[in-house]
């Protein structure tokens, strides 16, 4: 018999078995299952996570990234922000020119303007189910509930509990690079009333501390307007409070952005153009899904007193929030 005789008798043969068992090639359009043990197939995760108590004036938080290996290791970067470490806020160099806010240099939080983040973790996880759990190496465990809020490009984990003391948090993974972001002309034309503002932020009321807590509803800013540039964004409400959304620095290129907003009365009351006072600073990881597409943010706030010392730690906002249209 001929090679190309025995070749075509094998194809038959092997046919024929395919089709008796059924393994027939997928059809046009299906998904087939990933080849990783990541949570959802999903192997990079922005998080935001926070230890936040009424009883406590030494509330932390934390804003990182996730990523996932496909034989069950994880590795993690973050920046970290806590009542018992003082930090003054940190000026980005963005300058928010001709875009309805005030003509201000960008401030953030202490230390977010850095070029990278300064603090790593590694361990190793596993998925039962829905539930993610974490070891960190030496740093304790966590865990979260997968969802899959767009099947195949974006998954959501939605916080259980920890080891360490972590008590809210927000994440958000897909495969997209790292280096995959919404640019701030992308961020003035998206359509900011379907993102939902979910938040749990310390606070306190005549030094009473409690929990400020929404969920559901828009942000109070909803029309940005690009500035000078390419690095920021500027809006001001009707109360009037100035709000600019910007890179961290003149050159990041991630996920990362930050928010900055503070009354213009009080600015006017200290004979200032721009405030130098206790302003909110919220740092951000933007939630990109697979194909690129923005959801927005999960985000910190991190505005710890540095202008009142007679209210210490009572004048501190700290918390942990997401601004998205997948929550």
């Amino acid at each position: 018999m001929s090679r190309n005789s025995r070749a075509s008798l094998l194809a038959m043969a092997c046919a024929a078995v395919v089709a008796a068992v059924g393994l027939t090639a997928p059809a046009a359009g299906a998904v087939a299952a990933p080849d990783t043990n990541a949570p959802a197939g999903m192997h990079r995760f922005t998080v935001s996570v926070g230890g936040l108590k009424t009883d406590s004036k030494q509330n932390w938080v934390r804003l990182g990234t996730y990523s996932f290996t496909r034989d069950n290791k994880v590795y993690e970067s973050h920046f970290h922000w806590s009542q018992r470490k003082r930090v003054k806020r940190s000026y980005t160099g963005v300058r928010a020119g001709n875009c309805v806010a005030r003509d201000c240099v960008v401030q953030t939080a202490g230390g977010f303007q850095a070029g990278s983040m300064p603090e790593e973790l590694s361990g190793t996880y596993t998925v039962n189910g829905s539930t993610l759990r974490i070891q960190w190496d030496g740093n304790g465990w966590e865990e979260w509930r997968v969802s899959r809020p767009i099947e195949g490009k974006l998954a959501k984990l939605t916080f259980l509990r920890t080891s360490f003391g972590a008590t809210h948090g927000y994440g958000y993974g897909s495969n997209a690079e790292w280096n995959a972001r919404a640019s701030m002309a992308d961020i003035a034309a998206f359509d900011h009333s379907t993102l939902e503002h979910n938040f749990h932020l310390w606070k306190t009321d005549r030094g009473t501390p409690y929990l400020d807590e929404g969920s559901g509803k828009p942000f109070w800013a909803r029309e940005w307007h690009r500035c000078d540039g390419d690095r920021c964004l500027g809006s001001r409400t009707s109360s009037p409070t100035e709000y600019y959304l910007s890179t961290p620095n003149t050159n990041s290129q991630g996920r990362r952005d930050t928010i900055w907003h503070w009354r213009t009365s009080l600015a006017d009351n200290r004979n200032e153009y721009c405030y130098t006072g206790n302003s909110h600073v919220k740092p951000m990881l933007q939630v990109i899904d697979s194909d690129g597409g923005f959801h927005g943010w999960v985000a910190v706030e991190a505005s710890l007193n540095q202008t009142v010392p007679s209210q210490g730690r009572d004048a501190d906002d700290i918390g942990v929030f997401e601004l998205t249209d997948v929550g």
